[in-house]
């Protein structure tokens, strides 16, 4: 039975995931989370699953993996563990640099899904109402009602925006929270002007390749810091296989650099033939280069996909994790507020649960935390998360 007041959560990703579920263990259950994913949710948590040459294989094409340093994150991952969502990525990860592999000594624990980066999402999910496929596409604060009408879907006591883009923007810019509206402007651009106090949002190419055999690498996954192309790539089949490898088939995911995502950017719903063509050809190049290799094996697969929204490249001054406005009963969460990472978004969505119960439960009527000033976020890449001041996760 529904319980507390009626949330609107607009964003199936981590950080909406996360919220929704703390709103529940809170006593507000009347929760619903609308998410324009077709294939389920997650945003940028997610696997992408094909058929090459009668084997299913999967690629983890966005989000790589994530560490904990963080006590609250700590209790949701402890929770993933107990679903069996979760695994520990042990293959050697670290940095490529002149074509030289150095492992990540410090890097203590990577979380990965355990059959891909999709299962924590779809475990996230499994208790809540998610209105999946769905894009609520205008929302109008009813002042005199004090609630938010929500597109065709009804009216809420609360809103929460767990979305970052010109999505976010666009669906703010009329809807009655000027203040709020200020924090969802954006900007996309490869390098950050400080004195420009808008949202900065980055965009990357990733390279899904399926090899015939085996590259016969070292390592699993790395970080590129000295290509102009490459920032990142991982060896899917490796990760997921649990050590039991194929060598039959190898697939990989490549992430470009921010400046390369910058001077190849299009509408990423529908790339043009020859911009795939150029980037496939780039990035190819660029895996040959950054390995050390004359040439690599022909592919049998390959697709390129670009995100648009990939990276933060600033996020919110003054330690706050979330924004809400208690005047008009909305809040915004995610790693562009915080830390561009799984946790960051996780722990920004169970921060603005909190105070949406407080100022529902009357603990904290005038509650507002709007910030509209921004400062250089860490991580340069999806996946390059501050593996400083971990935290060893121990299974329960």
């Amino acid at each position: 039975m529904s319980r507390g007041p009626s949330v609107a959560v607009i964003g199936g990703g981590i950080a909406g995931l996360v919220c929704a579920n703390r709103l529940a263990q809170l006593g507000i259950s009347n929760v619903v989370v609308f998410d324009t994913g077709r294939h389920g949710p997650g945003g940028r948590c997610s696997s992408r699953h094909v058929n090459i040459s009668g084997r299913l294989q999967t690629f983890d094409h966005s989000a790589q993996y994530f560490t904990v340093s963080d006590s609250r994150f700590a209790k949701v991952v402890s929770y993933l563990d107990r679903k069996g969502a979760i695994k520990i990525w042990h293959g050697k990860l670290g940095t490529l640099k002149r074509g030289k592999f150095t492992e990540d000594k410090n890097l203590t624990q990577a979380f990965i899904g355990k059959t891909g980066m999709e299962d924590i999402p779809k475990c996230l999910a499994e208790t809540l109402n998610v209105k999946q496929g769905t894009w609520a596409g205008n929302v109008v604060w009813e002042g005199t009602a004090g609630k938010w009408n929500v597109d065709r879907h009804g009216m809420f006591d609360y809103l929460v925006i767990a979305h970052n883009g010109k999505c976010a923007d666009k669906l703010m810019s009329n809807a009655g929270a000027a203040a709020v509206h200020k924090l969802t402007q954006v900007r996309f651009s490869d390098r950050l002007n400080p004195k420009d106090k808008r949202m900065h949002l980055c965009s990357i190419w990733a390279l899904l390749v399926c090899f015939p055999k085996s590259l016969e690498l070292k390592f699993e996954g790395a970080h590129v810091f000295d290509d102009e192309d490459i920032s990142w790539l991982a060896n899917n089949t490796a990760k997921l296989s649990n050590g039991h490898q194929s060598p039959q088939q190898e697939c990989w995911t490549v992430f470009s650099t921010r400046q390369f995502g910058t001077k190849h950017k299009c509408s990423q719903e529908n790339i043009p033939p020859g911009v795939e063509r150029e980037v496939k050809s780039r990035l190819l190049e660029g895996v040959r280069r950054v390995i050390g290799v004359t040439c690599l094996p022909e592919p049998i697969y390959t697709r390129v996909q670009l995100w648009g929204a990939a990276v933060p490249l600033n996020v919110l001054q003054g330690g706050e994790e979330c924004v809400f406005d208690g005047r008009c009963n909305v809040g915004i969460c995610g790693d562009w507020l915080t830390s561009p990472c799984i946790q960051g978004a996780a722990v920004s969505g169970l921060a603005l649960a909190e105070k949406i119960h407080k100022h529902a439960t009357g603990e904290n009527k005038s509650s507002t935390s709007i910030l509209p000033e921004f400062k250089a976020a860490d991580g340069e890449v999806i996946g390059a998360f501050p593996t400083n001041s971990q935290m060893v996760f121990h299974k329960t």
